[in-house]
């Protein structure tokens, strides 16, 4: 006998291995690895069971405390040991992502009912004796409907390996060999208890299949963020794509922490990974209490995806609750002293989007489409939106603005303070889409530079504006203001390409400013650095756009060959407080200490234009004088009001 309960005795130090295993690996969350949790559970109790069963019915007669222990653990031994194969069955859906297809309550009966005949059987054999009986003279015997349990086992077991044949699109070939090596160990074990009942070898094999699904199957590095313990993208993009195959109806939940980068950088990588992993383990929590099935994943550096089962939930109704529980996360973080700026979208798959790749890039940059001063929206308020559709057919926009010539360039006025008069004028591009109407700059010249066209675009404005200036620049002005991106002033031509154009229209280098911002000089290298300094020694002057956004110091800014400073809008906004006239009124005079002018951008009132007067900024740029205007508009307007001011 003792030999015997050595397979029982065996298999309980591996079920706990496996369960450490499994806490140590983070393989605790998502519905699959709580369902694995509760069958290794269910199995270890289950041994347990027919350990004490077989402890206590070994002697005959079987009387007193002995009868009682020897009955209750033989029914909790069938109870759990069918629960096991049950379980296992309902892990088969939720590991293949496909639990779907049995959350409805009356699909779960119809795959319940053989397990609710087999609970069935067992409390009722009290009366019946046809499961087993225990009697104080021959201890423990098996009943004839005994084989009715193993017949339902080998009926899940059928079932469950046909399924798991049928997701073979889901599962690698040696995870459905692994998943599907727990039945077969399972119809093995069983023949040989059949025939050879004293060897109780079911639990053990049945740990070892249990091993087999931790190692091949359920690998926490594919699916788990070790860094926070959730899902993790990669796991996020295969059960999206499982989703969109099996046309299954969800809900998406993509929440963003929009300044997560910068939050990362101020607090460190442990501190801002701590307070993600409480976001996430709120938000869990927050879902649990919904009582609906739900995945959770993050992406780096601060997007979470919360999917649930579209047939039963809407976050519609919950979108509340949702911006509140941020809301108080944020809360938390700012008591602590840091800034969380939370938005979220729910998604509707696949009523509102059903392409892949757009559904990646949506939860990535819907936060963009989101007014400042809300948390949540859904994805068909974005989607119905003018800037959505551009940017969504960007390329198609570009493509044609290039090749049919589709922009043109405006002039906003820049009004001398000294002289009294306007004096040159920044020209910006305008895209006019024959099907999208007017497009913002905001939208199209981001997409050119990560696309790779903005070249040809800056080459479009450099043409332009030398035309302009050859054939329709009015004489009361000096020059006009050429916009640089970055990428041309990392081309190794262009100090060739502004000498051939000016040579080609007869414009002067003194007639162009060409304009760089703070990012342009922060990311200078060799070839920008030569590029400015060979420009500059051609007689092209230059000035420095959005002073006051970036990370700009006197000592950079007196290096570089400026000739002119331009102040940042947000610096014109703040003149109003005591604090940010100071800041002007002391900009002002130190760019005057290092010989540069100062040119003040988004002036619209006139308590700023006085302002700006009184503390000596050399010019005024903004829609108080003039907004941007198309070059025949721009022309008039110039020659008109110079001429009241001459």
């Amino acid at each position: 006998m003792q030999g015997i309960l050595y397979f029982d005795v065996c298999s309980l130090p591996i079920f706990l291995v496996i369960l450490v295993t499994v806490f140590v690996r983070r393989m605790t969350k998502g519905h699959s690895n709580r369902l694995f949790i509760g069958i290794i559970l269910v199995s270890a109790m289950s041994a347990i069971m027919d350990v004490l069963m077989e402890f206590f019915c070994h002697d005959v007669p079987v009387t007193g405390l002995r009868m009682f222990v020897a009955q209750l653990s033989t029914y909790m031994y069938f109870i759990t040991r069918n629960g096991t194969i049950f379980g296992y069955f309902l892990f088969i859906f939720a590991i293949t992502g496909t639990w779907y297809r049995i959350r409805p309550k009356h699909r779960m009966i119809v795959v319940g009912t053989p397990y609710a005949f087999v609970l069935a059987m067992i409390l009722t054999n009290p009366i019946t004796g046809s499961v087993f009986t225990i009697s104080s003279e021959e201890g423990y015997r098996r009943g004839y409907a005994i084989f009715v349990l193993y017949a339902i086992s080998v009926l899940y077991a059928t079932l469950g390996t046909i399924y798991l044949i049928s997701c073979r699109k889901f599962l690698s070939t040696g995870k459905i060999a692994s998943l599907v090596a727990l039945y077969l160990l399972s119809f093995a074990s069983a023949a040989v208890q059949l025939f050879f009942p004293a060897l109780l070898v079911e639990m053990v094999t049945t740990s070892f299949a249990l091993i087999l699904v931790v190692l091949f199957v359920l690998r926490p590095e594919e699916v788990t963020d070790a860094s926070i313990g959730s899902m993790s993208f990669n796991a996020y993009k295969n059960d999206l794509r499982r989703i969109l195959l099996t046309k299954q109806k969800v809900q998406i939940a993509a929440i963003c922490f929009t300044n997560a980068a910068e939050l990362r950088a101020y607090l460190g990588e442990e501190r801002y990974l701590a307070y993600a992993s409480y976001v996430v383990d709120q938000l869990e929590s927050m879902f649990r209490k919904e009582r609906v099935y739900f995945g959770i994943y993050f992406e780096h550096p601060g997007t979470v995806y919360i999917v649930v089962d579209g047939t039963e939930y809407s976050f519609d109704e919950a979108q509340h609750r949702l911006a509140d529980e941020l809301r108080r996360s944020a809360g938390k973080a700012a008591s602590a002293g840091e800034r969380i700026i939370p938005r979220a979208c729910s998604i509707s798959i696949p009523e509102e989007l059903n392409d892949f790749d757009e559904i990646i890039k949506f939860g990535r940059e819907f936060h963009t489409y989101l007014p400042t001063n809300r948390i949540f929206t859904t994805a068909s308020e974005i989607i119905s939106s003018r800037d959505y559709k551009v940017i969504s057919n960007i390329d198609e926009i570009l493509n044609r603005a290039i090749t049919q010539k589709k922009f043109c360039m405006y002039y906003q006025p820049i009004y001398s303070v000294e002289r009294k008069k306007f004096v040159s004028a920044e020209a910006l591009i305008r895209l006019n889409d024959e099907e999208y109407g007017f497009i913002s700059p905001g939208l199209f010249i981001p997409a050119a530079e990560k696309r790779g066209v903005i070249l040809p675009i800056g080459d479009f404005v450099l043409e332009d504006v030398h035309r302009f200036i050859a054939e329709n620049m009015p004489e009361s002005l000096d020059y006009i203001e050429i916009n640089l991106s970055v990428a041309q002033c990392m081309q190794e031509e262009l100090p060739a390409k502004l000498a051939y154009l000016g040579e080609k229209y007869g414009v002067a280098p003194g007639r162009i400013n060409l304009e760089i911002t703070e990012t342009t000089y922060e990311n200078m290298g060799n070839v920008m650095e030569f590029n400015l300094d060979a420009l500059s020694g051609m007689g092209y002057s230059f000035s420095l756009d959005d002073y006051g956004t970036g990370y700009s110091n006197m000592h950079r800014v007196s290096k570089l060959p400026l000739k002119i400073i331009k102040l940042d809008k947000t610096l014109i906004d703040d003149m109003s407080t005591d604090e940010g006239f100071s800041i002007v009124r002391n900009t002002v005079k130190m760019m005057r200490d290092i010989d540069k002018e100062l040119v003040a951008e988004g002036v619209e009132t006139k308590e700023d234009l006085g302002r700006l007067e009184a503390v000596g900024c050399d010019f005024i740029q903004g829609y108080y004088f003039s907004k941007p205007l198309p070059a025949e508009d721009f022309i008039k307007f110039i020659n008109e009001h110079n001429k009241v001011n001459a």
